[in-house]
């Protein structure tokens, strides 16, 4: 199954967020990006800010994140259109909806 690019980076008509997470999920830092912000330049920007701390991109953000590295330490670098604040469940399933699926 391949990877596609489904206008990732295009203006966006609601709201974006670039969150930095450590690899237990724990939000590091988070930016809320306006609706029809440019999100190229957010994410360019949000390395670059990680860059001038001595992080290093392990590979280019093409598919909307990238894994930072320092020393012993990483990071995941990811644009989402998800409140990452938002804990209600992200996926379906037929256990919790109160319909019996036969």
């Amino acid at each position: 199954m391949g990877r596609y690019r489904h206008q990732l980076y295009s203006r966006a008509k609601t709201p974006r967020y670039c969150v930095i997470f450590n690899l237990q999920w724990q939000i590091l830092e988070c930016v809320e990006l306006e609706p029809s912000a440019d999100l190229a330049a957010a994410m360019a920007a949000a390395i670059a800010r990680q860059t001038l701390d001595g992080w290093h991109a392990e590979g280019a953000p093409e598919f909307g994140f990238v894994f930072l590295r320092r020393a012993t330490g990483r990071r995941l670098l990811i644009l989402t259109a998800r409140d990452p604040y938002d804990r209600s469940p992200q996926s379906f399933s037929p256990f919790t909806c109160g319909t019996k699926v036969q």
